[in-house]
């Protein structure tokens, strides 16, 4: 059995690993991003990171049986680091796919 507080700082680490990758692939994803103000940049920034930190969890719970993967730290850092790098492409897919639904629900 794993003492106390070991299992307490991995814990930590864990979550702060996660926060680092969605932060860190964030940033990176400015590189695809071209003639941005600050502003746009910090948003663009802000939800790279929030994207990532929040559908981490639900997206590797749902990634890792389909690959048969088991669910590590490792594999919660990756799925961290993508989502942060492809938020700004996939947030507009989300909007038109969205904007598609409502157009064929006749709103």
């Amino acid at each position: 059995m794993a003492e106390p507080a070991s299992t307490a700082t991995s814990v930590l680490l864990v979550k702060y690993g996660v926060v680092m990758a969605a932060f860190i692939g964030s940033i990176l994803s400015l590189g695809f991003l071209k003639d941005l103000t600050r502003g746009q940049a910090a948003t663009a920034v802000a939800t790279g990171f929030f994207f990532a930190v929040y559908l981490t969890q639900p997206v590797t719970m749902w990634l890792a049986p389909k690959l048969e993967l088991a669910v590590s730290d490792y594999l919660l850092c990756g799925v961290s680091f993508v989502l942060g790098l492809t938020a700004m492409n996939i947030i507009p897919a989300i909007k038109s796919a969205l904007g598609a639904f409502v157009t064929a629900r006749g709103a």
